[in-house]
């Protein structure tokens, strides 16, 4: 008999032995020479179909054996490279950093599965995670609200709630048709109609009060949103009704070596202006906005400003007051 040495075709083995004879258990040792390998590999095979397909394994002490309690069907299994593994153990480290929101908690024992059977492909000493370290995704106040607004987005519902403003820190009341949720730089935000000022408006979870959330049995005609279309010519999450201007920025060849590998505003071939050793010059159809004045500043004596002048001159008065705390 050969061996069988792959493990999808081990389990495909043992699934088939265990459908068949009316329920009858299969003792370790029939599983080990249907297979040709030891009964510890048996085991493991066992756990893994038990842990990873939630296979209906039961073990009979009389008599000894493995049998399935319900007819089950082993879907047929994927068999991944060196690439994939890798990509899957990114993937749950990534879906990890955000283990904090409630809304991800029915898909917490997915992950664990999908963790499992990545562990089981691979050699322990294989374990890729283990090289690969995230920033850290903290808690943010605000998060336990994303799940009442999304219930209220796909059953199309107005919203009321309580928000005080980090400006003012007056607190006013408002009726909602959210649109969508969005997260930006770890806080999180609802996008909506806000029906008193009849006009598109965004709103900081983190600001929201405990308690005040309420999905009203009220729909409400709002106009048709497009949030791709609306926030894919601006950086940040506020509401813009100005827009986007022709800005051209001239970065250090260094930076612009930067840019170009991870830009934070998408440009194409034909807007790059300058490429030479001294300078990386680009025009972007964007929103001039605070969160673009922040950026730059950011960027500091890496970026010039070409233009608009109004830009420049935003970037300019940033600056100063920045300057003019350290006497």
């Amino acid at each position: 008999m050969p061996v069988v040495k792959n493990r999808e075709d081990r389990l495909q083995a043992i699934n088939s032995r265990l459908n068949r004879w009316g329920g009858q258990p299969a003792t370790t040792e029939e599983l080990a020479r249907l297979c040709a390998v030891a009964q510890s590999t048996i085991k493991q095979d066992i756990a893994y179909l038990k842990d990873v397909h939630d296979a209906p394994i039961a073990y009979s002490r009389n008599p000894n054996g493995y049998y399935y309690t319900r007819p089950f069907n082993l879907a047929a299994s994927i068999t991944f490279t060196d690439k994939d593994l890798t990509a899957l153990h990114a993937a749950v480290a990534t879906l990890n950093q955000y283990q904090h929101l409630h809304l991800f908690d029915d898909l917490r024992g997915t992950v664990d599965k999908i963790d499992k059977a990545v562990r089981f492909r691979t050699n322990p000493a294989d374990d890729f995670g283990q090289y690969i370290l995230f920033e850290s995704v903290p808690f943010v106040k605000g998060s336990q609200h994303v799940e009442v607004f999304l219930q209220a987005i796909h059953a199309q519902r107005v919203v009321t709630f309580a928000h005080e403003r980090f400006d003012t820190e007056v607190t006013k009341a408002h009726r909602l048709f959210p649109y969508v949720i969005k997260e930006h730089r770890n806080r999180w935000y609802v996008v909506g109609w806000q029906l008193d000022y009849g006009e598109v408006r965004v709103f900081g979870l983190d600001r929201i009060l405990d308690g005040s959330i309420q999905i009203t049995g009220e729909s409400y005609d709002a106009p048709p949103f497009d949030a791709n279309l609306y926030f894919h010519k601006a950086l940040g999450v506020a509401a813009y009704d100005n827009p986007p201007e022709e800005v051209v920025l001239s970065f250090t060849r260094s930076q612009g070596l930067h840019f170009r590998a991870q830009p934070f505003y998408p440009f194409r071939k034909e807007d790059i202006l300058a490429d030479t050793d001294d300078e990386f010059r680009v025009k972007l159809s964007i929103i001039v906005n605070k969160e673009l004045v922040y950026e730059l500043a950011r960027l500091g004596h890496s970026v010039k400003v070409i233009s608009p002048a109004t830009l420049v001159q935003q970037l300019i008065e940033f600056l100063k007051r920045a300057i003019a705390q350290y006497p």
